[in-house]
């Protein structure tokens, strides 16, 4: 009878053990979860930061391009 009760006292600490790792793995597991959301929010953050700094530099690219008669000619500007 005292072998059964300390087999079963054995048994159920284990168990507790158990679900108490579990309990941590899930924890563990819902903050990883929400560190991988936050990185792929920086990481399309950053990504349209990088598409708007391309399309600036592009821009002033065109904008260096242009003959410099197209800055100062009035008859060339579209508001005559």
């Amino acid at each position: 009878r005292a072998k059964l009760d300390d087999e079963r006292k054995g048994y159920e600490n284990q168990l507790a053990m158990l679900r108490k790792s579990m309990d941590e793995l899930h924890t563990q597991d819902n903050l990883l979860q929400s560190a991988k959301r936050r990185a792929e929010r920086e990481a399309a953050d950053y990504k349209q930061k990088s598409l708007n700094l391309e399309r600036e530099v592009e821009r002033l690219r065109n904008r260096l391009d242009r003959p410099a008669s197209a800055f100062s000619s009035p008859t060339s500007s579209p508001r005559k």
